[in-house]
């Protein structure tokens, strides 16, 4: 049962909305079905926001109160903020020279995440699509490879909204800001093609769009496949499909081959347990090296956000589980993506207390967190 939480906090700013505590009350949405459920914490989060000349501290309260809760609302929470964050900008006609006075101070993949996308989508008005790195720019300005990262990933979303969720000429402003770049713009790009497919957060398809991910992906760009897969499942799910163990690999991923059925693995991966542990030992399960490297990919380390370096040198350990390069797959990728995700502690205190491969695979996956993530949230 959702408890009555009340995350308290004095706001900074002006404005008469933008003084005085937040009080995140997730009892006013009990009771309700899925959808219902998701329509009011919409409607109440953008009461804690609106109005105010600084959003972030709300979304703080929000974001805090949801991980106290965890369950449905911390999983929703993400899809939930997208659309407060874009009604926000919108109301307060920001524009891409605003975000950084909007932007979430954190790296929580959850609320704050989704509501810096939401913002980034809202301001895609004034986005010069003949200019798209000056776009890139505003990103390259925030202070963590996480939030840089989530920056660009909203620019996807917002390059999607320009051209009324057409993905060419979206995908043609995603490689124009270069390799780093543009596969985690496309994951936007792709994140807001599937939210259309659904209508969420207002995002409609053009007609005769392709629904299927089997045929979207199958015909895009060697460099975006796993970038459209990525999100397929998430907000798509099969009916019936809860993915505890390794036969719905096959059973999403039949009769999809090469980079193709890789691709597919990691999106079915996301949709898997939410504790890493448990995601590891079901990917462990796939005998072929690619597929439990691919399986690897959509590890939801970012679940285990704040946790301390012990716990991740555990994670890290369970790499062990598999064999060859499937092996170094797994210390490369987490080496990668825990740094990310500690803003480069764990390459410093982490990485240093494994030995031999896992040492020296953790490293190069740290040394690469600049690279493109292509597959993460």
């Amino acid at each position: 049962m959702l408890a009555a939480a009340a995350a308290l906090l004095a706001l900074r700013g002006g404005g008469e909305r933008a003084e005085g505590p937040v009080a995140v009350d997730l009892d006013e949405c009990s009771g309700l079905l899925s959808d219902d459920v998701k329509d009011c914490w919409i409607r109440s989060f953008q009461a804690l926001v609106e109005g105010r000349d600084d959003p972030r501290p709300a979304v703080e309260a929000i974001e805090r109160t949801v991980r106290g809760e965890g369950g449905f609302i911390l999983s929703s929470c993400h899809g939930v903020m997208h659309t407060v964050g874009r009604t926000y900008a919108i109301a307060q006609d920001a524009s891409l020279a605003d975000l950084q006075d909007y932007l979430p101070r954190s790296n929580d993949p959850g609320c704050s995440a989704g509501f810096a996308h939401g913002l980034v989508t809202g301001v895609a008005p004034s986005i010069d699509p003949r200019k798209p790195r000056e776009a890139a720019e505003v990103c390259a300005d925030e202070p963590t490879r996480y939030r840089r990262y989530s920056c660009t990933h909203g620019l996807g979303h917002a390059f999607m909204r320009i051209y009324n969720d057409r993905l060419p000429p979206a995908l043609r402003l995603c490689t124009a800001l270069g390799p780093r770049e543009a596969p985690d713009c496309a994951q936007g790009a792709y994140h807001d093609y599937w939210f259309a497919v659904i209508g969420a957060d207002n995002a409609s398809l053009p007609g005769a769009a392709v629904t299927d991910p089997r045929e979207l992906c199958g015909s895009q760009p060697v460099a975006f496949v796993r970038p459209c897969w990525y999100r397929a499942f998430v907000d798509n799910r099969p009916a019936g499909i809860v993915v505890d163990s390794v036969e719905y690999f096959e059973v999403l991923c039949a009769d999809v081959t090469g980079l193709q059925r890789e691709a597919c693995i990691t999106a079915v991966s996301v949709i898997g347990p939410a504790d890493p542990a448990e995601q590891l030992a079901l990917c462990a399960q796939l005998a072929a090296p690619g597929e439990a490297a691919s399986c690897i990919r959509g590890m939801k380390v970012q679940n285990l956000l704040g946790s301390s370096t012990e716990t991740f040198v555990r994670l890290i350990g369970r790499c062990d589980f598999f064999s060859g390069t499937a092996r170094e797959a797994c210390y490369f990728w987490l080496g990668k993506t825990i740094t990310v995700l500690t803003d480069g502690t764990f390459a410093r205190s982490g990485c240093p207390q494994l030995s031999g491969a896992a040492r020296r695979e953790c490293a190069a996956g740290a040394r690469s967190a600049d690279d493109a993530l292509v597959t993460f949230s």
